[in-house]
């Protein structure tokens, strides 16, 4: 037993120094191999270095002959400049007087160009936009040939201009299409087609129809198609006529106040209407019963009156005078019934016209606090609220009062017929 135990720990010590060697010899072979890679980093890292050194001096080789070159192109610029100086000099001295003329016609050009981009006589035959602007433009002085067909284009656009011609042109209506209509142009003043006015635009090259067409002056003096509207400061009205608002857009520049003054006016216009029918029937039953005053009639004042004095003729005087009052009063009630409203509203409106003019300078105030006085557009808004208001206040209560002075007479000249003839009635029953 003793000998089987030393043989197994003799055993077992023999395999644990085999491990620990072979532990041993792996721990070198792994320190030698990461020594290897180090080495290899290194001599990579080296080589690398070397490289990137080799680049550096290129790129300083590449940059100081860039610089020498710079040197080079400056100095020849600077040669190139005094030559062109120099030259430029030479040039001056030799054209003398040619350069003022050179100048003039540029400035020549130059104007007949902005004028000819606006013209229209731009809308006629070939264009002369390309050749005003050559000149305009030009960097040397022009020959005589290029003279000559500078002074016929603008000789051609004087002769145009003191005109009257029938052409075909390109023009845009209002719907966006394009079409080619005949068109009759006046001088530089009007071109009209189809009884219709058109302004030339650069940007479209053609003629464009005016969005708000001018009043014709054949409505004064007839549908003649020979007849014409000029604008004379050639297309500047007209424009500012695209520009003016309409009756609709005035009104709603009023806003709010403006609408509630328009209904307030109406509905009082209307009722006033009406009340004056009323009171003009009653006045013709009431003159037709004076004609037959023994049958009194329940259509019309007169009649009512009537018919209380007879029901109660028979009473004291006192008893009966009391009866015919407060039949009067009864029907005076029915006659002025709504005079009243319309005479409040003759005097709300011009008030509304002032609360308008109120908001609408409160909103200019606003809109020069806020942004200056620089641009009066931001102050039209306001301006415009303060001033369509009283106008409008003013349209609706000026009718209003005539109404109301119209129907308070009528229903006074009743309410004396209905007192003079009860005073009559009485008269008759005290004989």
């Amino acid at each position: 037993m003793l000998r089987t135990f030393i043989l197994f720990t003799l055993f077992t010590g023999s395999i644990f120094a085999l491990q620990l060697n072979n532990l041993l010899n792996d721990i070198k072979n792994d320190a030698s191999v990461e020594l290897q890679q180090e080495r290899q980093r290194l001599q990579e890292f080296i080589q690398n270095e070397k490289e990137q050194q080799k680049l550096l001096n290129e790129a300083k080789t590449v940059l100081a002959n860039e610089n020498k070159r710079s040197i080079e192109l400056k100095k020849t610029l600077d040669k190139n400049e005094e030559l062109l100086a120099s030259q430029e000099a030479i040039l001056l001295e030799k054209t003398g007087d040619l350069g003022e003329m050179f100048g003039s016609v540029r400035q020549t050009s130059a104007d007949f160009l902005t004028n000819y981009q606006h013209s229209l006589t731009a809308s006629q035959g070939e264009s002369k936009e390309a050749l005003f602007e050559k000149f305009s433009n030009s960097k040397r002085l022009p020959n005589i040939e290029e003279l000559k067909s500078l002074w016929h284009g603008m000789l051609d656009e004087i002769i145009k201009s003191g005109n009257v011609e029938k052409y075909s042109a390109n023009v845009i209506l209002n719907d966006g299409e394009r079409v080619i209509q005949e068109v009759t142009r006046v001088g530089l003043f009007a071109a009209k087609s189809d009884g219709k006015y058109f302004n030339y635009s650069n940007d479209m090259k053609a003629l464009v129809e005016l969005a708000t067409q001018p009043e014709e002056s054949g409505s004064l003096f007839g549908s003649d198609e020979n007849l014409f509207v000029i604008d004379p400061t050639r297309g500047t009205l007209f424009e500012l006529l695209n520009n003016q608002p309409t009756l609709m857009q005035r009104v709603n520049q009023g806003g709010v106040v403006g609408y509630i003054i328009i209904a307030l006016g109406l509905i009082g216009l209307i009722f006033a209407i009406y009340k004056s029918v009323v009171l003009n029937l009653y006045l013709s039953k009431i003159k037709a019963q004076m004609k037959d005053l023994a049958n009194p009639k329940e259509n019309n004042p007169l009649g009512k009156v009537i018919a209380v004095f007879k029901k109660y003729k028979d009473y004291d005087l006192s008893d009966l005078e009391l009866k015919l009052a407060e039949s009067i009063l009864q029907e005076t009630t029915k006659v002025q019934k709504g005079q009243s409203f319309v005479k409040l509203l003759s005097a709300v409106t011009p008030l509304l016209g002032l609360l308008g003019t109120v908001t609408g300078m409160i909103a200019t105030f606003q809109a020069i606090t806020l942004f200056g006085t620089g641009d009066p557009k931001l102050m039209a808004g306001g301006i415009s609220t303060a001033l369509i208001t009283t106008v409008l206040g003013l349209v609706a209560a000026i009718p209003l009062l005539f109404t109301y002075t119209y129907i308070s007479s009528k229903s006074e000249a009743i309410v004396s017929i209905l007192e003079e003839q009860s005073m009559g009635m009485l008269a008759k029953s005290i004989k």
